[in-house]
């Protein structure tokens, strides 16, 4: 009797165990496609990646099926001419039936036994609706807008003005009884994915500067401060269900390209502020899939960045967090990985905008003639106020462009009389070659060197890969430019000649 039990009971464990498991079943019927394939896609970012695909018989049926549920996130349902139809994947809300068909994929679309994708459903109807109402509106703005009023009299002008007002008043009426939609949908559903999404869609609202008894502002920066601090009060940075939608990451975008100023030191505090309000808020330390994705977007934006001196931001992400350990486990273990980090930040590291040049011990050739006058000298012994660093190669096809055009400028801008020097790097060993080139372009006028015996490490201390390269540097010899077109450089020393002067 015992033994019955005892099996009896490890049989209902076990029952227990797989009731428990909750497998994804979405069973689909697209009217208008038969024996074909459907596609299930979700958004990842700006991407759309594939999860899944179905074949569906003649009626147009199929179902997409696993014994494990899905991530979730918005997902889409492709036809097979890539017209699509979003869905709500939500945890445990991953089985249901779709119907609709091809004559209007979204207007006829029906969802059962989906909580959530009623939802999602009423409020995509609800705005397409919204959208209907407010559309003539703005079209009639843009039309307003775009006439030419410099013959009206002053009643057309009148009238026109109470037109204006009347359409923005219907577009601000439109959004308001949207945002109200909105709201509602965050307080009733609010574990929701969707009140996820509306989290990052919602605009915060700043407050007016603060003024003294006069209505003068006491504070510029008020609402530049108060943006920042606040961008991030209604978005979820806990959720990872957004990682796989179309919302999340053009928010972060948004953020750090045109929220913020574009300086390296602002925008590294807030890489910092963001990251750890993620962990806060994810509560899953370094292994959180929100910090992770969000950390590594981050550090591919400031790889290669579009503006000069934020590759400060880059340096900062891989000796803060990827070489620091503030990453996942599985990420540490790559050693093939880390080195690289670890190599391009070596060789960075000391080129940053802001830092102080790394003094090199070269091999000088004579400033008048290829011979007399050679010998050892530093980079730290120019006295120049303004030094031009250019690393360049004599069978490099670019330099020989480049070098020349940098010549050219150099001399019809006057920069020596200015207090410009320009120390030239050869980066290779052969010193027949460095003379004749020299020689040839008659660039007695530089300060032209090299490293005979490359011990000077210079390929890593400014990040040496290919040439031409070129550091600007201030009197204190802090580089303050570099990689840039000749034409640039003779711009960023006359703009800091210009500074240096006026603080005289």
């Amino acid at each position: 009797m015992k033994k019955v039990i005892s099996l009896f009971i490890a049989f209902s464990f076990i029952g227990s165990v797989f009731a428990q498991k909750t497998p994804h079943k979405i069973d689909v019927q697209v009217n208008g496609v038969k024996d074909t394939t459907l596609l299930l896609g979700y958004h990842y970012g700006a991407k759309k990646l594939v999860a899944d695909t179905i074949w569906v018989d003649s009626k147009g049926k199929g179902t997409f099926a696993g014994d494990s549920l899905l991530d979730g996130g918005l997902y889409l349902i492709l036809t097979p001419d890539y017209r699509y139809f979003e869905i709500m994947i939500d945890n445990p809300d991953q089985t249901f039936k779709i119907q609709t068909d091809t004559a209007d994929l979204f207007g006829n679309l029906k969802i059962d036994g989906s909580e959530s994708n009623t939802v999602f459903l009423q409020y995509q109807k609800k705005s397409s609706e919204m959208y209907r109402v407010r559309k003539p509106a703005l079209d009639a703005l843009k039309n307003l807008y775009a006439e030419d009023t410099s013959k009206y009299n002053k009643k057309k002008l009148e009238a026109r003005r109470d037109s204006i007002n009347m359409m923005r008043h219907v577009v601000d009426s439109v959004r308001e009884i949207m945002v109200s939609y909105e709201d509602g949908i965050r307080k009733n559903y609010p574990t929701s994915l969707l009140a996820s999404i509306l989290g990052c869609t919602k605009e915060i609202e700043i407050p007016d500067y603060p003024r003294d008894e006069n209505g003068n502002i006491t504070d510029s920066l008020f609402k530049y401060t108060y943006m920042k601090n606040h961008y991030f009060d209604y978005i979820n940075l806990g959720d990872e269900r957004l990682l796989k939608t179309p919302v999340f990451e053009p928010k972060i975008d948004d953020y750090f390209d045109k929220q913020l100023l574009q300086i390296p030191d602002s925008i590294i505090a807030q890489v910092d502020f963001v990251m750890n309000r993620i962990l806060e808020q994810e509560g899953k330390g370094y292994e959180g899939k929100m910090y992770y994705n969000t950390l590594h977007h981050l550090f591919m934006k400031y790889q290669n960045p579009k503006y000069m001196g934020l590759d400060n931001i880059f340096v900062h992400i891989m000796g803060n967090y990827y070489l620091n350990g503030h990453i996942p486990a599985r990420v540490v273990e790559d050693t093939a990985y880390m080195n690289k980090i670890k190599d391009r930040y070596d060789k960075m590291l000391h080129n940053q905008i802001g830092v102080h040049a790394t003094d090199l011990l070269v091999y000088k050739m004579g400033q008048d003639t290829l011979d007399e006058h050679m010998g050892w000298t530093r980079l730290s012994m120019v006295k120049s106020p303004y030094v031009v660093l250019y690393f360049f190669d004599t069978d490099c096809g670019h330099c020989k462009k480049i070098i020349p055009e940098w010549h050219k400028l150099y001399r019809e801008n006057d920069l020596k009389k200015k207090g410009v020097e320009t120390f030239l790097v050869y980066t290779q060993t052969d010193m027949d070659k460095w003379k004749k080139f020299i020689s040839d372009q008659d660039m007695f006028d530089f300060i032209n060197v090299f490293d005979p015996y490359q011990n000077t490490n210079f390929r890593t201390t400014y990040d040496i890969y290919s040439t031409p390269v070129v550091y600007v540097l201030d009197k204190e010899r802090k580089i303050i430019a570099k990689r840039l077109p000749p034409e640039t450089v003779v711009e960023v020393i006359n703009h800091e000649i210009e500074k240096d002067s006026k603080k005289k």
